[in-house]
């Protein structure tokens, strides 16, 4: 069962409205950090907080946050390989909502745990997985298929681009999502899930996504030293499993 549609929506108050941007603040600066996490971090206590602020405002208030990444490091973005994984995505999309009609939505998240279990063990274990034309292919869809069925995107494109700098890891995740989020509320407003409430929810979130983009600087100062980074992904795609192995 769908924790949000279980719940009442009502419209948030202003303490609520407060604690999600707050919310939305810490999560962005997660994600501007590290590359991805924010789903991750902020649905579970939006969804109890109001069920009215997901998926809808907060996705857009993440779009809002990967298009200013994308736009600020704009030069670090690689056309044709974002194109594949693009592809892929488009491709895991349609693949996610077809499975979704024929298998259970709940047996699929294990599954993808152990993906990202055994894509984080190879690659602590030292094994390179390159960032070829077919790997960005699979990641691409897999974060379709993991994204349309669970809501995380993340692991799969991050995991590939673990060893990159970090300017370069950053912004191509953030156009990869700016897409992503864009086809996510596209659909939901085809289903009569996003509109004018959800859009003004979403502005007022998105006070906190700025903050946590700006506070995000002092933090990749530090990631972007050493293997930082590296370490961060692996640790932040390990919850994002871990979450999923725990998911009702």
């Amino acid at each position: 069962m769908n924790t949000a549609a279980s719940m009442p929506s009502l419209e948030p108050t202003a303490l609520q409205l407060l604690a999600g941007t707050l919310l939305m603040a810490a999560g962005a600066l997660l994600q501007a950090s590290v590359g991805f996490g924010i789903a991750l971090f902020v649905v579970p206590p939006l969804i109890l907080l109001n069920p009215a602020f997901v998926p809808g405002p907060m996705l857009f208030a993440s779009l809002f946050l990967a298009g200013i990444m994308a736009l600020r490091g704009r030069e670090a973005i690689e056309p044709r390989k974002l194109g594949l994984a693009v592809a892929g995505l488009f491709l895991g999309t349609a693949a996610g909502a077809l499975s979704l009609l024929i298998v259970a939505a709940d047996e699929w998240p294990k599954l993808f745990a152990v993906l990202i279990l055994s894509a984080v063990a190879l690659s602590a274990s030292g094994i390179h997985i390159p960032v070829t034309r077919r790997n960005l292919a699979v990641a691409g869809i897999l974060s379709g298929l993991m994204g349309t069925i669970s809501g995380i995107h993340g692991p799969p494109l991050a995991l590939l681009y673990q060893r990159e700098e970090g300017n370069v890891v950053r912004t191509n995740l953030a156009a990869f999502f700016t897409l992503a989020y864009l086809i996510a509320i596209g659909a939901l407003g085809i289903i009569g899930l996003f509109g004018k409430r959800e859009l003004l929810i979403g502005l007022a979130l998105t006070p906190g996504v700025v903050a946590g983009y700006l506070l995000a600087r002092f933090c990749t100062r530090l990631l972007d030293r050493g293997s930082w980074l590296r370490f961060a992904i692996l640790t932040v795609a390990s919850l994002s499993a871990i979450a999923l192995l725990l998911k009702k």
